[in-house]
């Protein structure tokens, strides 16, 4: 056998050995003729353990609008019968929540809950990572904390539609480890100089609507 005709019969050896190796190493040329752009089909490709998906991947859900509400409930799949009226619920140093807490997932996405304009995004203090959006009537005042990191793209000044993806349900400020909920508000101004000091507003009652007035609500309705 020549050194030639040797190459070849190598050469067809190890095309039969590669099919069991565990990894593919790269994919045709995107120019090549008839270039396959999924896996080959005689390879065997046992994939790493798939890392967790980053919170852009988390299951959507929907985003839902109570009947007669005024917002729409800012975390995507959460109902309204899921609610609680924390909003008169004591804190640490004599202080009330003036706020909902809504419970969530770590990573689920969290919504606009009405049309405005991202005014502040601040981290660090009690809120952790949180947006401050004023709605579109220049008045109002909605406040999300305890975020886990905002959506791409997101910044100062960026309009917003309701149910837009705004950022991630999270833990951080004093929310406590593995607490993952929306701290939510809902407020009031009188000078937009003063923005941060806003008259608090129960956002309960805008967010289940004709649910609470009707008495259907489930959940805590007195607190």
């Amino acid at each position: 056998m020549n050194a030639r005709r040797m190459h070849h019969v190598l050469a067809l050896a190890l095309l039969l050995v590669l099919p069991a190796c565990t990894v593919a190493i790269g994919a045709a040329p995107e120019n090549a003729p008839n270039a396959r752009r999924d896996r080959p089909r005689d390879v065997l490709f046992i994939p790493a353990s798939r890392p967790a998906a980053a919170a852009d991947e988390a299951p959507a859900g929907e985003a839902f609008m109570a009947p007669g509400a005024e917002l729409m409930i800012p975390v995507r799949g959460i109902r309204p019968e899921q609610l609680h009226d924390t909003y008169n619920d004591p804190r640490s140093g004599g202080r009330v929540h003036n706020a909902i807490d809504i419970m969530a997932p770590a990573g689920a996405p969290v919504v606009a809950a009405a049309d405005g304009t991202i005014h502040r995004l601040r981290t660090g203090g009690l809120g952790g990572i949180t947006i401050y959006q004023i709605g579109a009537d220049g008045r109002t005042l909605y406040y999300y904390a305890h975020l886990q990191r905002y959506a791409a793209g997101v910044r100062e000044g960026m309009p917003l539609r309701r149910g837009e993806v705004i950022a991630y349900v999270g833990d951080t400020g004093n929310a406590g480890a593995g607490n993952y909920h929306l701290h939510f508000s809902v407020g009031r101004l009188t000078d937009m100089s003063r923005w941060w000091d806003s008259q608090n507003v129960n956002p309960f009652p805008l967010l289940i609507g004709d649910l609470g007035r009707h008495g259907s609500m489930g959940g805590r309705r007195d607190r």
